[in-house]
């Protein structure tokens, strides 16, 4: 059914005289018509009012100009007009056709239904007209939104268009760039241009098995560098599947494959020093070893894990920034120092790996660790500053049988090795250093649990009167599950064990002792316990100490802190250690001992206004004793020093009747050690103080 004419039609009638719309008005006795004679006139009424249709009389007289020409001047993209002619004239038919006239009219034999009939359909014409506008409108807003170029390829004549933004994102202008395939294959990337090719014929030739073509490639602009392009297309095909057209949209994918590019380098790379990261390195040394297991050498790598000394000074006392800046200039030197083929890596802080591809004897990699030892001695300069820094490495060697992790994790192992060689130097890994990590980390795990379920015993020495041999107190310290006393020290505070592990002992000991000077034997007794930097440093250490004594109800009197020598005298940190001490002695009245004095160059302002009022003479002088003159002489000397200053002196480690002799000539007021008694359990202590016989 056709659409009805709009109710009321509204009408533009140009003709020359009121003769002349005669015939309009007759014809469409219903519609709203209005009437105008001149070119200018009609100009004015479509401006000022909106018509269904214009109907231009085309004898329209000079001068008031030709019906035709002011009909194709009328056209516009709203209202189709259509020309009344008189009579019979072909090639102004054609001419108002090319023009986009909606008709060309005989006025002589027209009816109202022939009028109306082409009306209609002007009207549906000029709609029709106007929604592929807005479509190709949408599409073209769409794609100039997108970015994309459009490519038409006429699979019949082997053509293809090209689209003005298609042309532009390669840098062209429209004329620079011509209709044949060559135009776009020919700048393709070298190995990329035969699988475009393969990919296109493919779909064209109905053999891929998708309905829509996808493909990235790299497309050369015009300054040179390739762009990455995304090609998407669709195929018009005939009865066969064969295409024989193939119409797409290109996408410029360069930012996206640069931002994919970035993420992955920086998901693999340190983002300081631009060095592959743990991940990416551990992947190459993976590599290493799998041609190893194809190649079946019996070494393929070596690691070297390297760990800058005394970095943490640099950082503190200079600022991060110059340690980042500092962190930069290692990794250039260590990249400087190695094989085109070998490997830096910056794990975290301070330490970095250096994989050495194809090494298969150790003195190759030791060699490589002294170039590098000897590169990073050169001083840095850093601010205006010159910097020189040590470094400790640590060299294991990977087989084809190895794991990755574990090669890493010896290499590790070597390295605190070689710091605890005394650092600036390398070591090589040996099954003994694996051991040893292994004994370490079964002796944490079963102190941890001794810690955990307070398990461990502890035990009392006594500490008695030279002259007299009657006892004035006791040195309270662990009995050890197993490993020697100071390995485990040293384990329980480099692992932070020794805050929970001191304050059992101070707690238990603290409270034995309370209940001993309730004894008839146990008045005046104190008790020694010692504890670390480590646990000095802990805040609220006073406050700890405060609530213990309180708790179990000892005299703070009766407590002596043993702190050594060393923790003592370990530059700017003693200046804390030595505060702590004064509160805990003008808070509490617990005074210190210095314990293992006499060993270390210790400066003699540890003994000014020092917060206690004894030293121990470290057992390995007393041990001397008897046996090296100068030993004994050294001993003199300290109690000489000692006393001078108003403190006593505690000789630690008396295993002979010939020592505490010694001791008594030169005024040594305490003692203890094997020769006195060894520890006791507090079952056996009480036993000897309720008998008053030693053990």
């Amino acid at each position: 059914m056709a659409a009805p004419l709009p109710d009321p039609l509204r009408v533009l009638a140009v003709a020359t005289d009121d003769a002349c719309h005669a015939p309009v008005r007759a014809l469409l006795k219903h519609a709203q018509i209005d009437h105008v004679m001149t070119g200018d006139e009609a100009q004015h009424a479509v401006a000022a009012h909106g018509y269904d249709v214009i109907l231009v009389d085309r004898d329209i007289a000079p001068p008031n100009s030709d019906g035709l020409h002011l009909a194709m001047e009328l056209v516009n993209d709203t209202t189709p007009v259509i020309v009344l002619a008189h009579e019979a004239d072909r090639e102004a038919d054609e001419q108002a056709a090319a023009a986009g006239l909606a008709d060309f009219l005989l006025v002589p034999g027209l009816s109202t239904d022939r009028l109306e009939h082409a009306i209609r359909y002007a009207i549906m014409h000029q709609r029709t007209l106007q929604r592929l506008k807005a479509s190709e409108e949408r599409h073209a807003l769409a794609l100039r939104g997108a970015g994309d170029g459009v490519w038409d390829w006429d699979l019949k004549t082997d053509r293809v268009h090209y689209s003005a933004r298609w042309k532009t994102m390669l840098g062209y202008r429209e004329c620079e760039i011509g209709e044949t395939r060559g135009e776009w294959l020919g700048r393709v990337h070298p190995d990329d241009r035969a699988p475009l090719t393969q990919a296109l014929d493919a779909f064209a030739g109905g053999n891929a098995k998708q309905d829509q073509f996808d493909f990235e490639h790299r497309v050369q602009h015009r300054d040179g560098d390739y762009r990455w392009l995304l090609a998407r297309g669709t195929a018009v095909r005939d009865e066969r599947n064969r295409a024989t057209r193939v119409v797409g949209s290109t996408t410029d994918t360069t930012d996206r494959r640069e931002s994919e590019r970035r993420l992955q380098h920086d998901a693999l790379h340190d983002n300081l020093t631009g060095l592959p990261n743990r991940v990416l390195f551990l992947d190459r040394l993976d590599q290493s070893i799998r041609r190893a297991q194809r190649r079946h050498p019996a070494t393929c790598a070596a690691v070297l894990f390297l760990d800058l000394d005394r970095f943490k000074v640099i950082n503190d006392s200079l600022g991060h920034a110059c340690g980042d800046e500092l962190l930069q200039k290692v990794a250039r030197r260590l990249e400087a120092a190695l094989r085109p083929n070998d490997t830096v890596a910056r794990l975290s802080g301070d330490e970095f790996t250096l994989l050495l591809d194809d090494v298969s004897d150790p003195r190759e990699a030791t060699v490589i660790a002294e170039r590098v030892l000897q590169s990073l001695k050169l001083p840095f300069v850093i601010g205006g500053r010159e910097l020189f820094i040590d470094s400790s490495i640590g060299i294991a060697l990977a087989t084809a049988k190895s794991a990755p992790e574990e090669v890493m994790r010896d290499a590790d192992v070597a390295m605190y090795r070689a710091k605890a060689d005394g650092k600036g130097r390398h070591a090589v890994f040996d099954a003994a250093m694996h051991k040893q990590v292994m004994r370490r980390l079964d002796l944490e795990g079963d102190l941890r649990r001794a810690i955990e379920e307070r398990a461990l015993e502890v035990v009392y020495q006594p500490i008695t009167q030279a002259a007299t041999g009657r006892i004035v107190g006791f040195e309270a310290s662990c009995r050890w599950p197993s490993g020697e006393p100071a390995e485990v020290l040293a384990m329980a505070d480099e692992t932070g064990l020794s805050i929970p592990l001191g304050r059992q002992v101070l707690e238990t000991a603290t409270a034995q002792l309370a209940e001993w000077r309730s004894l008839p034997k146990g008045a005046g007794l104190t008790i020694g316990v010692n504890v670390s930097a480590r646990q000095l440093g802990e805040p609220g250490f006073v406050a700890m100490l405060d609530e213990i004594l309180s708790a179990t109800g000892l005299d703070p009197r009766a407590l002596r802190l043993e702190v050594s020598e060393h923790d003592l005298s370990r530059g700017r940190a003693d200046d804390a250690t030595r505060r702590v001490l004064d509160q805990a002695y003008e808070q509490l009245c617990v005074r210190t001992h210095i314990d293992d004095f006499g060993t270390g160059a210790s400066p003699l302002r540890l003994l000014h206004r020092f917060p206690g009022d004894a030293i121990k003479v470290s057992r390995a002088l007393v041990a001397g004793i008897g046996l090296d003159a100068g030993a004994f002489e050294i001993v003199r000397a300290v109690v000489g020093l000692a006393h001078n200053l108003g403190l006593e002196v505690i000789a630690d480690g008396v295993e002979k009747r010939e020592q505490l002799d010694y001791l008594k000539v030169l005024g040594c007021e305490f003692a203890q050690g094997f020769h006195i008694s060894a520890p006791l359990s507090a079952e056996e202590a009480r036993a000897m103080l309720e008998s008053g016989v030693l053990a």
